[in-house]
């Protein structure tokens, strides 16, 4: 996720506000108690040196209390309307849209739109899927659980545990974590079992003095630090996927939570739905702006749900490795963040497959082939010397990427039926230079050689040297992996 905030423009004011809360590279602890408890593991923890290797960004520790306000405060910059205290009361999906039907909840006035498609972003009780007759496969509910957000003063207690993005705790009283704000003024803290609570936590059953007992249970602190409790919400731990994301018609599509629910466990649940998101907005645009043919959105349905299931049973497993100790449940091998989060690849969708490749791939030795995420390679920019990454040439559009000025693909590029951002990059190339010829190594290109990257930085193609030929054979992969409209006549801007 923190890669897609770098190319909206958004990567520094989102590390400016993580870094005032947390070390970036401290990780997560498990510890007996808050204060002064055991330390029994440390996890996730950054080298940044390493991680600059695959990725010109850091680690970011952001809580939905400061990752929403930011979002939704840039949001009007991108062109979107938010609208509050609404609800969808109806939905019909048409042959050529969807007609929604919305209630504002106080003064409870319709109005009635119509849309080419609705993106249902409704949350795990999802009455979208459940309209659309989608099914849940998976683990299923493990546990019920509370979150407890409080105010209290834990500055003077915390010591170097203030840096932790999680902090899990694990004694015999109790069993859950804190996420932590302001320095340890303020977070909240999740219960998954304690002591006295051997079936669990029923809705509207725990009171404000026994959230308080669990606090000094998990924290161990007996003195008053002005402990306030500000709610008290109850929760399923799930691991839990759609069988599809999108409807019959094809006009109604499902990502976020509607689409999947998993365990808190790496903090990964907002980052899939992000990249969920990332996948088909790209898609929807360039159907809507008729460079492709509509069909490009099946590749959705293709590419996110083995993406999703993936990421959902790897939460699973940190779920049953740092909670239930690997007691219970079979899971499956942890994967490294790193890879969980710059390795996968597509296997089939809007790509063309130059070889059969694995579903994951190290990022420190990638394969640089159609459905990899398109690595990081630092560049120079010509007149500033300002370091830039192969990254940041991702836009909205399709990119191509040769390692030879000359290059015809460049040519052949410009010929088609949708706009293509192209770079030659070697260490006399403009705008941005590759003085020490990373970009041949990493990128695994040689003269004559291009890769097309897709707006959301993943591989859609690469191919050889041709002696002639490229701009019919740049045609028929654009038609091949996009779909793309012959029909369609594009004017540059």
């Amino acid at each position: 996720m923190v890669e897609i905030l770098r190319q909206l423009g958004l990567y520094d004011q989102f590390k400016e506000q993580s870094e005032t809360m947390f070390d970036l590279n401290a990780g997560m602890i498990i510890v007996e108690k808050l204060y002064k408890g055991k330390v029994f593991a440390r996890m996730q923890e950054s080298n940044p040196e390493e991680t600059a290797r695959v990725t010109p960004c850091a680690r970011l520790w952001l809580t939905q209390n400061m990752f929403e306000p930011l979002l939704r405060s840039e949001a009007q910059r991108f062109g979107a309307r938010q609208e509050f205290g609404q609800t969808v009361l109806h939905y019909e999906e048409m042959e050529d849209g969807v007609i929604v039907i919305v209630q504002d909840v106080e003064n409870k006035s319709l109005k009635k739109y119509k849309t080419k498609y609705l993106v249902a972003a409704d949350g795990n009780r999802s009455a979208t899927r459940e309209k659309e007759n989608i099914e849940w496969t998976g683990q299923g509910v493990i546990s019920n659980n509370i979150s407890v957000n409080f105010r209290a003063n834990l500055t003077a207690y915390l010591g170097e545990r203030a840096v932790h993005g999680t902090t899990y705790i694990n004694n015999p009283n109790i069993s859950g974590g804190f996420r932590l704000e302001q320095k340890g003024q303020a977070g909240f803290m999740i219960v998954s079992s304690a002591k006295w609570r051997e079936n669990g936590f029923e809705p509207d059953s725990v009171s404000e003095k026994e959230a308080k007992q669990f606090f000094k249970d998990a924290t161990g602190i007996e003195d008053d630090v002005g402990l306030a409790i500000d709610s008290i919400s109850y929760w399923s731990v799930a691991a839990l996927c759609a069988d599809r994301l999108t409807s019959r018609g094809g006009r109604v599509l499902l990502l976020g939570d509607a689409a999947h629910v998993m365990p808190p466990t790496g903090g990964m649940g907002g980052n899939t739905g992000v990249a969920d998101a990332y996948n088909l907005a790209w898609k929807l645009a360039f159907v809507l702006k008729g460079w492709t043919d509509p069909s490009l959105l099946r590749t959705y349905d293709l590419e996110r749900p083995k993406a999703d299931e993936f990421l959902v049973q790897q939460a699973f497993s940190r779920l049953i490795k740092r909670v239930y100790h690997g007691k219970g449940y079979d899971f499956k091998e942890e994967i490294p963040d790193i890879q969980c989060e710059l390795g996968y690849r597509y296997t089939a969708g809007a790509i063309q497959p130059d070889q059969d490749g694995p579903e994951l791939e190290d990022p420190f030795n990638p394969l640089v082939s159609p459905g990899s995420r398109i690595p990081h390679v630092k560049l120079v920019e010509v007149g500033s010397d300002a370091s830039i990454s192969t990254l940041d040439l991702v836009k909205q559009r399709l990119l191509l990427l040769v390692v030879d000025s000359g290059s015809p693909w460049i040519d052949a590029a410009k010929n088609q039926g949708i706009p293509i951002d192209t770079f030659a990059l070697n260490d006399t190339s403009t705008p941005y230079r590759d003085p020490l010829g990373k970009a041949r190594q990493i990128l695994k290109l040689e003269d004559g050689e291009a890769l097309l990257v897709r707006p959301d930085g993943y591989i859609a193609w690469r191919t050889g040297s041709l002696a002639v030929g490229h701009e019919e054979r740049l045609k028929s992969a654009l038609s091949a992996i996009l779909a793309v409209n012959t029909h369609t006549t594009w004017v540059p801007s």
